[in-house]
């Protein structure tokens, strides 16, 4: 039995290089294939780096 440090990695390429191959369905898109519209990911990104500020501020008041 093979110990658990010799991990077969061909195997693990071999799955991966069929799943990057299989057939493209109705249900089923590629992640690197997605496309988020741009203002979208400017509103994601506006609300962290706001989310972040507030809670710089909030540290700065209990810690100072």
């Amino acid at each position: 039995m093979p110990d658990k440090d010799e991990a077969d990695t061909s195997r693990s390429t071999a799955e991966f290089r069929a799943f990057v191959n299989r057939p493209q369905g109705t249900e089923t898109t590629q992640a690197w294939a997605m496309n988020a519209p741009r203002n979208q990911v400017a509103k994601l990104i506006a609300i962290a780096v706001g989310v972040a500020a507030v809670l710089a501020i909030i540290a700065f008041l209990v810690i100072g």
